[in-house]
């Protein structure tokens, strides 16, 4: 078994480079359905952060209200997190997914992904 199959199925937090500072930040969050020696495909949404109400901090909204299928080259890849089950990242990545997406007008672009 390579490194990489251990990765199947996985649920997974992608923070995807960033080619701007100005630009928001993009998480991928989902599953791992694919793995081959150049990158990941998942099954999940795009989130971007965004002022949260009050302006006082940013937090993670979906860009769309469905789950898509990403192809991830792993050198798009910044940090990525397995999220394990029964965890403090599973409570927050379930907290996250139910979030309101975004309307188009507040996205601040189309995702590197698409």
């Amino acid at each position: 078994m390579s490194q990489t199959e251990g990765l199947l199925d996985q649920r997974v937090k992608i923070v995807l480079r960033r080619f701007h500072p100005e630009t928001p930040r993009e998480i991928v969050r989902g599953i791992i359905t694919q793995v081959d020696e150049s990158g990941v495909r998942v099954s999940g949404r795009i989130f971007q952060e965004f002022p949260n109400e009050s302006g006082s901090a940013v937090e993670e909204r979906p860009v769309e209200p469905t789950n898509k299928t990403y192809w991830i080259p792993f050198n798009s890849i910044r940090i990525s997190e397995i999220i394990p089950t029964k965890s403090i990242s599973e409570r927050e990545d379930t907290e996250v997914q139910r979030r309101k997406p975004l309307r188009p007008q507040e996205v601040s672009r189309r995702s590197a992904l698409e």
